[in-house]
């Protein structure tokens, strides 16, 4: 028992030391984003399977736009401090219920690992393709970097299948089981993306694809 309750602080601990980097990471994909429309009008926003945050950090983000629209499977609780012109929509990004060319931009952060295999992938990119007007930026982990950020385990992603309920027993992470999750490299990210630019950012622990029209 005093061993389970000292490990569980010992993740505990974990979680709490990665939580600014994880803050500082994903407000710095907001920054990136907003530096890519310095000249131009920011419109109309999509942000395909995302919220607010963790922390609140991607209402900056969504304070500068003339409107933000939310799709997401369980739509987050709207945040009291994030603007009004935000509206939320219950959908599945690989099924868009829009039209074509519907929003100016289109933001995912995080998503498009967790939508399932190559071909839902392909689904939730050809989706966020299709609806937007002037430009897309999309976000993913890197397959290749060494920490795997749900589990925040080294290598976790590489581990047989049956074994991964094993090393979740020691993951500081979030999961509490198994999940599916397709991480993508940069070449897999830019097939899905065949027109955008793919960079790494994060000391390479993230992938962005982005496009401007």
């Amino acid at each position: 028992m005093l061993e389970g309750l000292a490990m569980s602080r010992i993740k505990a601990l974990i979680r709490r030391s990665v939580q600014p980097i994880h803050h500082r990471f994903r407000s710095g994909k907001s920054e990136q984003f907003l530096s890519m429309l310095s000249t131009h009008h920011p419109g109309r926003l999509l942000d395909v399977g995302g919220g607010t945050g963790m922390n609140g950090e991607f209402i900056p983000l969504y304070g500068r736009f003339d409107s933000v629209t939310i799709v997401n499977l369980n739509p987050p609780e709207q945040d009291a401090a994030c603007p009004h012109k935000v509206r939320n929509v219950k959908a599945d990004g690989r099924r868009l219920p829009f039209p074509d060319k519907s929003f100016d931009w289109v933001f995912s952060n995080a998503v498009i690992e967790h939508v399932g295999d190559w071909d839902d992938q392909r689904q939730f990119a050809a989706e966020i393709r299709r609806v937007a007007l002037r430009g897309y930026f999309i976000t993913t982990p890197n397959r290749y970097f060494p920490i795997e950020p749900h589990a925040l385990l080294p290598l976790y992603q590489f581990y047989p299948e049956r074994l991964k309920p094993f090393g979740l027993r020691l993951s500081p992470g979030y999961m509490n089981e198994v999940e599916h999750i397709s991480l993508l490299t940069r070449k897999t990210l830019q097939a899905l993306f065949p027109e955008a630019h793919v960079q790494l950012v994060n000391f390479a622990s993230t992938l962005i694809a982005f496009h401007i029209v």
